[in-house]
């Protein structure tokens, strides 16, 4: 790499943490296209899960005191494992044009109906079944791109939580969602050490911008936060689509 594609590395992996810190999501949106374009789209999402994994580490200990959150997430935990599983398998069995046009329409329904789907009542049939449903596909969606936060994210949205608990369901979600990918990228052979190098050099510039992302979502009052949510949300959708059909 030349210095300018270092420094434009360096600093695509800063908004990238920037944005996780902020909102919970964002790392793998906007790191994996600035990655792939100097290492090639393989090379670049088996690099990104590493700064992923370590994350989500951080906004999970930084989110502690929402610990109590976990006991509910039980059902979208396994669904979402279980999706991220089979997308790490059957990746190249999956019909990526037909996938993203589904994903797409499901988090653009969340954003204009989340609400009225799942009610108010969490514990309703309604809200119990979409909730599995929902990150069993954001779990195909981030075991063959990584990204899974146009359909999770705009799910967890839908919910209305405080932003701080906003922030650790979807860390807790994508850190389990990780480890699948970490071992099934193992077990094919992805990570070579040249890929780890990378990968964990990419971890310093992403957790000291999320430090500062963590910081500025204090700031943040609740409408705010959900405005910005909603934007990076539809940022997602538009980058899926771009990849899967102009990419």
């Amino acid at each position: 790499m030349g210095p300018v594609e270092l420094i434009v590395l360096i600093v695509g992996l800063a908004v990238a943490g920037l944005a996780k810190g902020i909102s919970g999501f964002g790392l793998p949106l906007i790191a994996t296209p600035i990655l792939a374009g100097v290492f090639g789209p393989r090379m670049a999402v088996s690099i990104v899960t590493i700064p992923i994994f370590a994350a989500n580490s951080l906004l999970l200990v930084q989110g502690f005191r929402s610990r109590g959150l976990l006991r509910g997430l039980a059902p979208l935990i396994v669904t979402s494992v279980i999706g991220t599983a089979i997308g790490t398998l059957l990746l190249a069995k999956l019909d990526q044009r037909a996938f993203a046009i589904l994903i797409s329409a499901m988090a653009a329904l969340f954003l204009a109906r989340g609400d009225r789907l799942l009610g108010d009542d969490q514990d309703a049939l309604r809200a119990r079944i979409l909730g599995p449903v929902i990150c069993f596909f954001g779990g195909v969606l981030q075991g063959t791109t990584s990204i899974a936060s146009p359909l999770v994210g705009s799910y967890v949205h839908a919910r209305r939580l405080r932003p701080a608990e906003f922030v650790f369901v979807l860390a807790a979600l994508f850190e389990f969602n990780s480890i699948v990918q970490l071992i099934g990228y193992s077990l094919q052979g992805l990570y070579t050490p040249e890929i780890v190098t990378l990968g964990l050099l990419a971890v310093v510039p992403t957790l000291l911008a999320m430090g500062v992302g963590i910081y500025a979502r204090g700031k943040l009052n609740e409408a705010v936060f959900r405005k910005f949510i909603v934007a990076l949300v539809v940022v997602a959708v538009v980058n899926l689509l771009w990849r899967t059909f102009l990419g």
